[in-house]
């Protein structure tokens, strides 16, 4: 009988789901994946999570919970960084202990730790990693070896198509190409031009997001996420900053608004905030500063919580959405009559 290993579907399963899956499948394990999150999740994770947490991490707890009962073994891994020296959030690091402390009743925990930056971690750690988790499902370390090099492979295959080349990014500032199948959304003579800043455990969580992204293709806007961004492009805006933003993950969506702000090539950028996120509010600030430096594009920014609701939402956004449209209209009017007064001054 197959060994069932549970995954919650949140946090750093939405960037790291391909590697993780892939690896335990080629072990011969059983993958179990909690639902998306829905009510239910969310109500255990608002009951059981401590207050000061993150909306993010409270959802984590309530796919946790509903794993509980269901599988043989929960994958938890304790990510401290994969660069020498930015880090992830610290929650990545002690998730798994604080739920083993919590729930004593949860099945057993892999938790294999991994930190580059604190810890001087490489290849030689991964490789311990690899070997120590396998020989929990096979005695065959050649069958380790393979789901290992299977798993990172299609781990890098997902990674260097999501991203886009900057040659690819600067057609879609520049209208060339679309990067959204506009042709079953709401038609527009041209497309806007979104920015859809956060983490991806947000952006891509319907639940926790309101829908959003959704929402936005819906009404026929072409959207970029900071997952997609040139990596180049991010380590350019981070060097103009005079300290080092040493929080990995927040830099690609800090890089990512700064690139957009400073370029003012599209038509607005909608920044996703996790309540009570401590990188979430240090970028957020960030972010509204330079905004306010160069106004060009304009930028919203939704902070996202338990309470949040869709029709609230729905309504900061529509009235974005309405603003950004006068303003292209006023901007085409002022570029008509220049053209005019040209044609007659001729």
């Amino acid at each position: 009988m197959k060994k069932r290993v549970g995954f919650p579907n949140a946090l750093l399963f939405y960037k790291f789901s391909i590697l993780w899956t892939t690896f335990f499948q080629e072990l011969g394990a059983e993958i179990v994946i909690s639902p998306k999150t829905n009510k239910i999740i969310k109500d255990l994770g608002v009951k059981f999570a401590p207050d000061e947490d993150c909306y993010s991490t409270k959802l984590y707890f309530g796919h946790t919970l509903y794993l509980k009962d269901k599988v043989d073994f929960l994958f938890i891994p304790r990510i401290g960084s994969d660069h020498e020296v930015n880090v992830g959030c610290p929650k990545f690091i002690a998730l798994a202990e604080v739920l083993k402390s919590m729930f004593p009743d949860l099945p057993k925990i892999i938790m294999p730790f991994f930190s580059m930056a604190k810890k001087n971690h490489g290849r030689f750690k991964i490789l311990r990693i690899i070997f120590s988790i396998g020989f929990r499902f096979t005695l065959n370390p050649f069958r380790i070896l393979i789901a290992g090099k299977r798993a990172f492979d299609a781990q890098s295959k997902y990674d260097e198509e999501l991203k886009f080349s900057e040659e690819e990014l600067h057609k879609w500032e520049n209208s060339k190409i679309f990067l959204q199948n506009l042709s079953i959304q709401e038609q527009r003579k041209t497309p806007l031009r979104i920015a859809l800043v956060g983490h991806p455990y947000v952006i891509n969580d319907d639940f926790s997001s309101v829908n959003i992204k959704n929402l936005l293709l819906s009404r026929g806007i072409d959207i970029i996420t900071p997952d997609q961004m040139p990596k180049a492009l991010i380590e350019n805006q981070m060097e103009k900053l005079d300290y080092n933003m040493y929080f990995n993950y927040a830099r690609e969506i800090l890089g990512t608004t700064m690139h957009f702000i400073e370029n003012n090539s599209i038509d607005g950028i909608l920044q996703l905030i996790i309540f009570s996120c401590g990188p979430d509010s240090l970028i957020g600030e960030m972010s509204a500063r330079y905004s306010s430096r160069k106004p060009g594009t304009p930028l919203l920014q939704l902070v996202l919580d338990e309470l949040s609701s869709e029709t609230g939402v729905l309504t900061r956004i529509e009235a974005f959405l309405d603003m950004i449209e006068r303003k292209n209209e006023f901007r085409r009017n002022e570029e008509n009559c220049h053209l005019h007064s040209l044609i007659l001054d001729h």
